[in-house]
């Protein structure tokens, strides 16, 4: 990879700050070689790389060794924001010794006393999401709700009292003592960030106190693939206000290595439209064109369909790279490939069988085969029965669901919507269970699902619900191995299979061939976002594919995304 100019450019100022701009792939291999070439042409002079998770750490690390002498591992660091924040607070004296960390669960279980204590009107959770607003700050936000801010103050101080820290606190400890001078920024010569653009405003600071230090500083990262505003991250601004306060030279790295130029072009053609970003020119490296295909459909099972009928076309051995907006998107074409008997991974999310609809349906299923109870009891919860007439430990129930719900009709108060729904139940395991014994699995299948629907919540549900049936139903053998197979199948493909994800997940990774669903309006754009990052979001999914490139929406769902114009995709 030609890294030209930024390679022939020897960084010498103190203080001074490199911004690479990166909007191609390859920003990891950008700033290992950065890393090395610093390390092999000084003798001397300690190296420090952040990135935001371990695996790129240790990705990081393993690029930069084997391409230097063996003793330059003493003068190199690599590691996320919060492990290197922590090794300095680690190093503190005895006077200023750390508190301790928190599991996430403990933090949670202490922000839970502390509302026990000074009950509020706000819930669990936008408290949660406040108090983590807060600390991404160096200064907490003001908010509209005064009761936030004294459940804050409140959650600050117990955390003090009992001598201990959240996740979010090492970061900020550290600019903090830093600013107060009770601590020195890290001893070495240059810093390296990875994906500069992620970094909230506390990163940012952190970054900024080692090169006002003196510390030639390094920022990788490209603008437009900034995706977690609602994680905090400065995008664009952060970028420009590092630059802004350090001695800055700023160099754009255009080349990208992944995408046939046809997709590039379209994916650079969007988000040309965000005015919030550093102006840069796009280039493609290959010559070869590939395909991009923009497919209308009636609705969001029509949409499945269409993706069944082309991964068969190229055959199963092809990798896809299936992308929507949120989780839930993906839900019909899990279902549908599952019963279409392809094999493929759910990334970054629960999939359908595992959640409360799809583990509900295949308990009970399960229970007409070896008659147990938690299958059943799962079944009566979904439709509503009390917990009172469910749960027993006084009566044994291994095998023998029949026997039981006929215990909880006679023994039990079941009384008012309850007892139809028992009655109901009973009424249906002892048909699937004689039908499944004759083979008639197809019968059990619909039975119960039909059984399930009317406590659905919603007409998504319903569906939901329909889909699995028609997906087991076409699937072949006993009731047993299409089980087995719905519940295994996320376990058969490797890696170059076929993956189903968020469009937030696949950032980083690539794919020969990549289908977006769900591109409507409404949807994406998303409300709950902005337009400028829900653009960005549009732009990274079109550039994880090398060669295929299809865009899909529903009709049912909605009128086509503005992006697919701004794209110059019709």
């Amino acid at each position: 990879m030609e890294l030209n100019p930024f390679q022939e450019r020897a960084v010498s100022t103190a203080g001074h700050c490199t911004v690479l701009a990166c909007p191609g792939s390859g920003k990891t291999r950008v700033l290992s070689e950065r890393a090395i070439r610093l390390l092999t042409s000084h003798d001397k002079g300690r190296l420090c790389a952040v990135t935001f998770t371990r695996d790129a750490a240790a990705e990081l690390k393993s690029r930069i060794l084997p391409s230097c002498k063996p003793d330059v591992g003493r003068r190199l660091a690599v590691g996320t924001f919060h492990s290197i924040a922590l090794s300095q607070l680690k190093r503190l004296p005895r006077s200023l010794k750390t508190r301790r960390l928190l599991s996430e669960g403990e933090r949670l279980a202490l922000l839970r006393r502390c509302l026990a204590e000074h009950p509020i009107a706000a819930s669990f959770d936008d408290t949660l999401k406040y108090i983590d607003a807060a600390k991404a700050k160096i200064s907490p936000p003001i908010a509209n709700d005064p009761e936030l801010e004294m459940i804050y103050g409140i959650y600050q101080e117990t955390l003090s009292s009992e001598g201990a820290m959240d996740f979010a606190d090492i970061v900020l400890s550290v600019v903090q003592k830093i600013h107060a001078q009770e601590m020195m920024p890290l001893p070495i010569r240059w810093l390296l960030v990875d994906e500069a653009q992620d970094m909230d405003e506390v990163q940012m600071e952190w970054v900024k106190a080692h090169g006002l230090a003196g510390i030639e500083v390094s920022l990788v990262g490209d603008d437009d693939q900034s995706l977690y505003a609602f994680r905090h991250a400065m995008g664009y601004l952060g970028l420009t206000e590092v630059s802004g306060t350090l001695v800055s030279t700023e160099t754009t790295l255009p080349l990208n290595y992944r995408c046939a130029p046809n997709i590039l072009e379209h994916a650079a053609k969007l988000i040309a439209h965000n005015k919030l970003r550093a102006p840069k020119r796009i280039e493609a490296f290959r010559t070869s064109p590939g395909e991009v295909q923009v497919i209308r459909a009636s609705d969001r099972w029509d949409e499945a369909e269409l993706l069944l009928a082309r991964i068969r076309k190229l055959g199963l051995d092809a990798e896809w790279g299936i992308l929507g907006r949120t989780n839930s998107m993906l839900d019909p074409l899990e279902i549908s490939l599952s019963g279409a008997n392809i094999p493929y991974r759910r990334t970054g999310g629960k999939r359908i069988w595992d959640r409360k609809l799809g583990s509900t349906y295949l308990g009970i299923l399960r229970s007409v085969l070896d008659g147990g109870w938690t299958g059943v009891a799962n079944a009566l919860s979904f439709s509503g029965v009390a917990a009172s007439s469910i749960n027993s430990r006084e009566i044994q129930t291994t095998g023998d669901c029949l026997s039981y719900l006929a215990t909880i009709l006679d023994t039990r108060s079941t009384d008012g919507d309850d007892r139809p729904k028992v009655l109901g139940l009973l009424a249906g395991m002892t048909s699937w269970i004689e039908q499944s014994k004759k083979g008639r699995v197809e019968l059990v299948i619909h039975g119960v699902s039909t059984w399930m629907t009317p406590f659905c919540g919603n007409p998504q549900q319903v569906a939901l619900l329909q889909g699995m049936d028609s997906s087991l139903s076409k699937l072949s053998g006993t009731l047993n191995q299409r089980l087995r197979y719905v519940s295994s199948a996320d376990n058969q493909r490797n890696s170059t299979g076929i993956q189903l994800m968020t469009l937030h997940s696949s950032k980083g990774l690539e794919f020969d061939n990549v289908w977006i669903v769900g591109v409507e309006e409404g949807n994406l754009p998303h409300t709950d976002s902005s337009e400028e990052e829900e653009r960005r979001l549009m732009y990274v999914g079109m550039t994880r594919a090398r060669n295929r490139l299809i865009i899909s929406s529903a009709m049912e769902e909605g009128t086509e995304s503005r992006f697919l114009s701004e794209a110059g995709l019709f």
